[in-house]
């Protein structure tokens, strides 16, 4: 097996149902009661091939920071934090609040309580307030700084590197946002890709293109991927690339994608199965783990409140019987005007015939007429002459 060349750094960015810290890759498991969270080493050595964090636990998502990771329960009311492995685990937060978007940056751990409307902090080492009150979405953390969309779309941050990053999207109306170490990137209320943020390696050249054309951005220490939406492939830029566009695995769709360090990650449409590759994009090298089926988005309750714009074909065998998986709403590519029908051309081929007809039925009066005149009318002039 070649090994993927791979640098130990920091992982961060927003909740899902799969995560990377360092080595270490974690996600959710479809189709099972509980939905357990199983984690691997990128090497899989026989010493840490897939294994269980909390055998009876049934999670609603899973993010990672710096060596370490956190899941948020079923019941949104508690959330666990674990490291290495063996797995050195803890319990972090049970509460009556109901939280959603559980996001690790690169220390700190961030949550929306959607009970009270206001966004929560836990290992904030005096760098990030307590709480602070706000409807707000799309939460996302990276290094030193958490950010999130307010209800008009204005980007919002917190910590010691909020400042910039605030200030880069100060112009932009954006509906997504995720974050990498240093920089983020998203979707305006218009479709297109807007980055900020560090630019050391080509990570924040946004791809020019059509609106809509990029979706589902997994972000890492100095490279930035997303699915192309026209066919679910996966494009990057960054890194040993800079601004260069490349496709890591030309033909294989995804329903998403994380990364962390040099390390992209992403879940496959059809097999549910994990591939991973580096993000060095003259040697791609992608190695398939041999994690179970992962979710391919957060469950939810199947109640019809909480899926906007519907539910994930076959999600509810998926989530176990236990909710449904939201569709991503958004705009789609337009499709390229459909060709005629066969009706159409039929009705077409009558119009063209029928005018024909009349046509060549009017030259043929008209000749007769002319044919009528010259051998009648001549003759009415000459009787005249001779008379």
């Amino acid at each position: 097996m070649v090994p993927l060349l791979f640098f130990y750094a920091d992982a961060v960015g927003s909740a899902g149902t799969l995560a990377i810290s360092s080595r270490t890759i974690c996600g959710i498991s479809a189709s099972t009661l509980p939905r357990t969270i199983y984690c691997t080493d990128i090497d899989e050595s026989i010493s840490t091939m897939p294994y269980l964090v909390y055998p009876n636990v049934s999670f609603d998502s899973v993010s990672a920071g710096t060596d370490f990771f956190c899941g948020l329960k079923s019941s949104r009311k508690v959330f666990y934090c674990w490291n290495g492995n063996p797995v050195n685990r803890k319990r972090v937060y049970r509460g009556s609040w109901v939280l959603s978007d559980l996001t690790v940056g690169e220390t700190q751990v961030s949550a929306i309580d959607r009970s009270g409307n206001e966004i929560r902090w836990w290992r904030k080492a005096g760098l990030f307030p307590s709480s602070v009150l706000g409807n707000y979405s799309s939460l996302t953390s990276g290094n030193n700084f958490t950010c999130a969309i307010t209800t008009n779309g204005t980007i919002t941050c917190w910590g010691p590197l909020a400042g910039a990053l605030q200030a880069g999207f100060s112009n932009y109306s954006m509906t997504t946002i995720v974050a990498g170490d240093s920089h983020m990137c998203g979707l305006d209320d218009s479709g297109f890709v807007i980055c900020q943020g560090s630019n050391s390696s080509g990570q924040s050249y946004a791809p020019t293109g059509s609106p809509y054309e990029y979706t589902r951005f997994a972000l890492g220490s100095n490279h930035t991927c997303a699915i192309m939406q026209a066919n679910y492939t996966a494009v990057c830029w960054g890194s040993n690339g800079g601004a260069q566009l490349y496709q890591p695995l030309n033909g294989t769709t995804f329903e998403f994608l994380v990364a962390g360090g040099n390390l992209t990650c992403g879940v496959t449409t059809h097999t549910r199965s994990v591939l991973c590759w580096g993000s060095d994009w003259t040697n791609v090298s992608v190695r398939k783990l041999s994690l179970p089926m992962i979710l391919p988005g957060i469950c939810v309750a199947d109640d019809g409140e909480e899926c906007n714009c519907g539910s994930y074909y076959n999600s509810r065998s998926l989530c176990a019987g236990t909710g449904v998986i939201c569709k991503r709403c958004g705009h789609l590519i337009p499709p390229p005007p459909a060709p005629a029908s066969s009706d159409n051309r039929t009705n077409t081929i009558l119009r063209i015939g029928l005018i024909t007809a009349v046509f060549v039925m009017f030259i043929i009066m008209v000749v007769i007429m002319w044919l009528c005149w010259r051998r009648y009318g001549s003759n009415q002039v000459h009787s005249i002459e001779l008379n």
